[in-house]
């Protein structure tokens, strides 16, 4: 991979499309965060002067800006996913002092209920689901 001279300045930069990507950085999707750091550095010298930007230079622009954009926006729809249901359950329970066997028993189940509850090998019905939101003081879709 060909490393990229951080001390570029508009001036300095071509005014063509093919040598924008010959010279500067080939417009690729972006895959980690050494990729996401290069197409920053790349564009950097061109925002602000997007007046001044020959159609090329702006093209190239948009092209990078948008991949670091989707590049952003995918990590962090993964930075939000949610945790699944087990790891939620069992992370309330910890924080309330609470063992499997005390679920069991809140859902007004065998105390073993609550342990296969977590571990997935038993689903919540409405009604658990209710009782959880209740006893949690948490919507009923955190759950879900």
């Amino acid at each position: 991979m060909k490393t990229l001279d951080h001390n570029l300045s508009f001036k300095s930069l071509p005014r063509d499309y093919s040598a924008l990507c010959h010279n500067v950085w080939l417009p690729r999707p972006i895959h980690d965060k050494t990729d996401y750091q290069a197409a920053l550095a790349a564009i950097a010298p061109l925002w602000g002067h997007e007046k001044n930007m020959s159609r090329d230079q702006s093209d190239w622009f948009a092209l990078v800006a948008d991949l670091v954009a989707e590049w952003e926006d995918a990590r962090d729809r993964k930075k939000a996913a949610p945790l699944p249901l087990a790891q939620r359950l069992a992370g309330l329970l910890e924080a309330h002092g609470m063992t499997a066997a005390d679920l069991g028993r809140l859902l007004e189940l065998e105390a073993s209920m609550g342990s296969k509850i977590i571990n997935g090998t038993r689903q919540l019905t409405a009604a658990h689901i209710r009782k959880l939101s209740a006893h949690f003081a948490l919507p009923a879709d955190y759950f879900l």
